[in-house]
């Protein structure tokens, strides 16, 4: 097949990039012809280097975007697009040479999507609760928007962000007799991850009472944020013996090592995944809800969630809960061990990308024999 993608992110990296990134090698290592249109950056080096081609824009001007992708000679069979002005010459080509179209949702913005569902194919969902969210607004505002209720809840699909089975192979597990402790702060550092962020201090400030275990807390992201957030956190651990160290963004090799490296892990999404395949006990606190330590009670309303990607921010939040969560692993570190393998036990079972990127190959396969079916019927 010969696929189109379109992607329009603000930070140079992040967890929708890797959802991109992961999706478009397995088409290619699946024997599709992939394109993909986006800014320039770290992102387009990443998929150059990976035999990827890359149409750049800034997407300022449709026109232009659209004519870039017409340059290419390519006569698409199926387009697949990420929220934002990713859309806009996309929608416009899809009409044009009647392409099959799919849109994916990684979280609660609509995307003003009442306005072109209409010419979705397909729209896929990174958890049941951004379905659930989404299918609420659309049928609740149906007649604002001038569109039949419940009329576009069949083209909704549930497809998971997923780890590299190729890169996340061997889980490590906790070791009782170790003499440090270390803790991943996982997170990208701007606006829309605030709340994330809040929690994280709070952890913080909490970790600097212990005393019986050194506590080294890694903080691995980037964002317009991240240095205030250092500072920040320098200040609370001020005169103890915990330690804060910066490590950036990582990726590939680099990421894995960090995951098996570091024994708690507090994160978001995508993130925690990687920290749950990992075999590592996760904390989960997504852009819009606490989901806390990912055990027997709480498990499946991580998965069904996205570990945080539905909710109310601070209005759903439990005072002193991540303090307790944190009490919960410290006071007794034989739970880190027993935690993380009940975490890498989830990933394995719910999170296998090779197995999600082959649901959704398959489903560009239906999408695009049943435009065929219908342009021969026609």
């Amino acid at each position: 097949m010969k696929l189109l993608y379109s992607v329009f992110f603000n930070a140079p990296m992040g967890g929708l990039h890797e959802n991109v990134y992961s999706t478009v090698l397995f088409m290619k290592r699946n024997n599709c012809d992939v394109y993909i249109v986006l800014k320039p950056g770290l992102l387009q080096q990443r998929l150059n280097a990976q035999g990827i081609h890359t149409i750049t824009t800034d997407f300022s001007d449709t026109e232009k975007t659209l004519k870039s992708i017409e340059d290419t000679g390519v006569k698409f069979d199926l387009i697949h697009f990420h929220p934002g002005p990713s859309k806009h010459a996309v929608l416009e080509y899809s009409q044009k040479y009647n392409i099959p179209i799919v849109e994916t949702f990684h979280g609660t913005w609509s995307d003003a999507i009442y306005r072109h569902i209409h010419q979705l194919d397909a729209i896929v969902t990174v958890s049941d609760s951004i379905r659930d969210y989404l299918q609420k607004r659309i049928n609740n505002n149906a007649d604002r928007y001038k569109i039949q209720a419940y009329s576009y809840d069949e083209k909704f699909h549930v497809m998971p962000n997923g780890y590299d089975t190729n890169l996340f192979s061997e889980p490590k597990f906790y070791d009782i007799n170790k003499k440090e402790l270390n803790i991943a702060l996982v997170t990208r550092f701007d606006r829309d991850k605030l709340f994330i962020m809040d929690i994280m201090l709070l952890a913080i400030n909490h970790i600097k009472k212990q005393q019986d275990i050194k506590i080294n807390i890694n903080i691995i992201g980037q964002g317009t944020y991240l240095n205030e957030f250092e500072s920040i956190s320098k200040s609370l651990l001020e005169n103890t013996h915990h330690s804060i160290h910066l490590k950036g963004w990582l990726v590939d090799e680099e990421l894995k090592s960090a995951y098996l490296d570091n024994d708690i892990i507090i994160a978001p999404g995508r993130s925690a995944i990687e920290g749950m395949i990992s075999g590592k006990p996760v904390i989960a606190v997504g852009s819009k809800k606490y989901i806390g330590i990912i055990g027997n009670e709480n498990w499946q309303f991580g998965v069904y969630n996205n570990f945080g990607g539905t909710g109310e921010k601070i209005l759903d939040y439990e005072p002193n809960s991540v303090e307790k969560d944190i009490d919960f692993l410290l006071n007794n570190t034989e739970r880190i061990r027993i935690a993380g393998e009940f975490s890498y036990k989830i990933a394995k079972q719910f999170f296998n990308a090779d197995r999600i990127n082959k649901d959704l190959l398959n489903l560009y396969e239906i999408l695009y024999l049943g435009a065929e079916l219908s342009k021969n019927h026609n």
